[in-house]
């Protein structure tokens, strides 16, 4: 019975202590501190561009652009690197990729957005094509992959091919996201376009991959409403802060003034009792008041 009790005991403790560190590992890790002004700033890896929020400058140019290796196309330094692992990865694992577009000026995205309109009216047009000052190619951070040999180059099926579905599953390895997901369109304002990557750097990769967040919208927002907590749990800090403070001090001591006694106050000097001597004698001032 001693041995059963014993080892019953061990298993429970195991299975507390196997637990703990089930739950421990599952713990979501933090967003990624992010400083107010990488929300808006255009050369910033957060930058959202959408159908409606437009580069400020709309005809912004980043200030330095690099080809991505083997290519003629440009893209940011750490985005060009990322496309190169990205493809270099794609080829260890049996997958051949190829950078069919990448960083786009405005006057070239201007042009694209006008023969899509004059092909397929506005309305259309504005779901597969971004217009200028709007378009994630401008911040020389997106890029659009195909699969060498095949023929779903700019298409929906290419998130079918076994190439399409690798980048999708490894896209957040090397800093990279879908941007536009199937069935999102109303959140990104795009169709589905599993050959387009966009990048965030590794953090936000591996952090949006964690959250679910299955948009760069969603998260966008979830990054902002932890910058408002963060801001609302520092200034209730200081004022707590403040509080203890204010509760700490000693109290204000009395003046040397206030410190006299009554009996202080009232204590009759020397040159009072002078006086007192010259008054009549009928009344004995150092006895009070008698009869003569």
């Amino acid at each position: 019975m001693r041995l059963a009790s014993t080892l019953t005991s061990a298993l429970l403790a195991g299975v507390v202590v196997l637990s703990g560190s089930v739950a421990a590992q599952a713990a979501p890790k933090p967003l990624p501190v992010v400083q107010a002004e990488e929300f808006s700033d255009a050369a910033s890896y957060l930058a959202l561009i959408n159908p409606q929020t437009q580069l400020s400058p709309a005809d912004y140019t980043p200030k330095k652009l690099v080809n991505v290796a083997g290519t003629s196309n440009k893209l940011r330094p750490k985005a060009a690197e990322a496309v190169e692992d990205l493809m270099a990865g794609a080829r260890n694992a049996g997958h051949s990729l190829k950078l069919l577009s990448a960083y786009r000026s405005y006057g070239r995205q201007a042009v694209l957005f006008n023969q899509y309109q004059a092909k397929y009216g506005t309305t259309y047009a504005e779901r597969i094509s971004a217009r200028p000052g709007t378009s994630e190619h401008q911040l020389g951070l997106a890029a659009d992959v195909g699969s060498i040999g095949s023929s779903t180059d700019l298409k929906e099926s290419f998130g079918q091919t076994k190439a399409g579905i690798w980048v999708a599953e490894h896209a957040a390895d090397y800093g990279l996201i879908i941007r536009y997901p199937q069935g999102k369109e109303e959140i990104t304002g795009y169709k589905y376009e599993p050959w387009h990557v966009r990048y965030v750097g590794k953090d936000h990769a591996a952090a949006m991959k964690q959250s679910k967040a299955e948009t760069f919208e969603e998260y966008h927002q979830m990054l902002r409403d932890a910058k408002q907590d963060s801001a609302k749990d520092d200034a209730q800090t200081v004022e707590n802060s403040v509080t203890v403070e204010e509760e700490s001090k000693p109290a204000d001591e009395p003046k040397k003034d206030e410190k006299k006694s009554a009996d202080e106050t009232n204590q009759v000097n020397d040159d009072d009792l002078l006086v007192l001597r010259f008054l009549p004698p009928y009344r004995d001032w150092g006895f009070g008041f008698t009869q003569e």
